[in-house]
């Protein structure tokens, strides 16, 4: 196995093209590298590093007997969303299937109504977004299509991949994750990518988790090897007060095809198939096989232990932490292995910007990942216009890092409003407030955290903390011993509080005050 680095261009391809947006007053141009702009048919490209290619666009356009229909939009073409920053050039496509393959084109659409809206959401001072595909298998009852998006931001250009495959005998779109059989196996492969990256300088320590954000683009080379590439910036080391930094561009792990064999499901195998087809088959057949419940997806991770909290003598409580992730945040999840306690973190935009990778690394251990809006300001000064945005930042962060799309909403200092509830619904999130405040954020020494959480501990209670301050994570151990002692069970809000409604307020009846932080 390999692992390789460098900007996406393909052997006969001419970048150098740029594409100029207006935003403001500022002209800002952008090198935007061709996601694939020759025609590559039976399976050759041009490095191991490179995912087979059977169709591009150019192939699609200006035909009436291309093989695949493409669909193109601007951004008038997703005016739905709840935040639309202005200026913003979008220029997006992908293919369309037609006949027992149209509703793969249907899971492509609306992949891509993700990606803008989470680019519109996450990036600081968005200026433009391009998604360009490629059709990368294409037989053996599977179609495989990569997705290249290239935005620009006040961080500069970037690109990141995504690669969906459809499993015509069972009719369902498949995330690149499903490549391989279970959990198990993604936790494997994992393995095998960070040995393959182990001493690569552009690799942060401990930024590799087995969840869908991370191996969401995979595919086959000529060779039949397994290629798991990674988003500019994804693996990079944390900086502070910044995101990680895109420079060094597309990172790949090459992992021989006999080595991965074991890994592979049968999706897998049959996608590495289609993949070296010396000519591409669009025409699949009708599903043969239909699943009443989609499976289990590798790189999904259900927050919490199963707990069931709805028993009438149920004991549960929730403990939440706000304002992270932060440097202490790690120390913090050592200490939730070793008691075996969930959590649920309710983050702030620019601290997950920063560490991202403990994000992945919270929601690989099951806790619950939740919203706790973008910069921490006293949200009922907004205007009803502005709040949009400071509520999507959060969101769209977590979805790119984890594949986890959030559902709990916790406004700054408890400070809420009908306006700002009617926006947290509209988001399709619930608000949760707390009914134990630890009042950490006063100061206070470790044992005055503990009593304070003890002292008001009851069932079905949610209980305040911040993972920012280290005389809180002293408490926890004790916090959790306590607890237990009392006959407290540890669980996440959702679990606590019995999967909370969208545009609800919970806990129910609960009056907070404002609190300093």
């Amino acid at each position: 196995m390999s692992a390789t680095r460098g900007p996406q261009v393909r052997a006969g391809c001419h970048p150098g093209s740029a594409r100029r947006w207006r935003t403001g007053a500022a002209l800002v141009a952008a090198l935007l590298p061709v996601a694939a702009c020759a025609a590559v048919t039976g399976g050759v490209t041009a490095a191991p590093e490179d995912i087979t290619v059977l169709i591009d666009p150019t192939e699609a356009a200006g035909s009436d007997e291309a093989p695949v229909d493409e669909w193109t939009g601007d951004a008038g073409a997703f005016e739905d969303h709840p935040h639309r920053p202005e200026g913003v050039e979008i220029s997006v496509a992908h293919p369309e299937f037609t006949g027992a393959a149209e509703r793969f084109s249907t899971d492509l659409a609306a992949q891509v109504d993700r990606d803008v809206r989470d680019f519109r959401g996450a990036s600081r001072e968005p200026v433009g977004l391009d998604i360009g595909w490629e059709v990368v298998a294409a037989g053996e009852d599977v179609l495989g299509v990569r997705l290249v998006r290239t935005e620009t931001d006040l961080h500069g250009t970037r690109q990141a991949y995504g690669t969906y495959w459809y499993d015509a005998r069972t009719g369902l779109t498949r995330y690149a994750t499903e490549l391989v059989r279970d959990q198990s196996a993604l936790e494997e492969l994992n393995g095998l990518v960070s040995a393959a990256l182990a001493d690569d300088p552009d690799v942060g320590a401990e930024v590799l988790y087995p969840v869908l954000g991370t191996y969401d683009s995979m595919g086959f080379n000529a060779d039949g090897d397994l290629v798991v590439e990674f988003d500019d910036g994804h693996l990079s080391p944390a900086r502070e007060g910044h995101p990680p930094d895109p420079g060094p561009g597309r990172i790949t792990a090459v992992l021989d095809a006999e080595e991965v064999a074991p890994l592979l499901s049968d999706l897998g195998e049959r996608a590495r198939t289609a993949s070296l087809v010396e000519e591409p088959d669009l025409d699949v057949p009708e599903p043969s096989v239909e699943h009443e419940a989609r499976p289990a997806v590798p790189g999904e991770i259900t927050a919490g232990t199963g707990q069931d909290c709805s028993a009438e003598d149920a004991k549960c409580v929730a403990l939440t932490f706000d304002d992270g992730p932060a440097e202490t945040t790690p120390h913090l999840l050592d200490i939730l292995a070793e008691e075996e306690v969930p959590a649920t973190f309710f983050l702030n935009g620019n601290p997950v910007l920063t560490y991202p990778h403990v994000l992945r690394r919270a929601y690989a251990e099951g806790h619950e990942i939740a919203n706790h809006n973008d910069l921490h300001e006293h949200l009922p000064e907004y205007e009803a216009d502005e709040l949009p945005a400071q509520m999507a930042v959060v969101s769209a962060i977590v979805r790119r890092n984890t594949g986890y799309t959030v559902d709990l909403f916790r406004p700054p200092f408890g400070a809420s409003s009908p306006e700002i509830r009617q926006e947290i619904g509209d988001q399709d999130m619930a608000e949760v407030l707390w009914s134990s405040d630890s009042e950490d954020w006063m100061d206070i020494d470790r044992d005055e955290i503990v009593e304070r959480v003890l002292h008001q501990a009851e069932p079905g209670g949610v209980v305040l903390l911040h993972d920012t301050l280290p005389t809180t994570l002293a408490a926890v151990p004790e916090i959790v011993e306590r607890l237990r002692e009392e006959g407290y069970v540890l669980a996440t809000v959702s679990e606590t509080l019995g999967d909370p409604e969208v545009g609800e307020s919970y806990p129910e009846g609960e009056t907070v005050p404002e609190i300093e932080g």
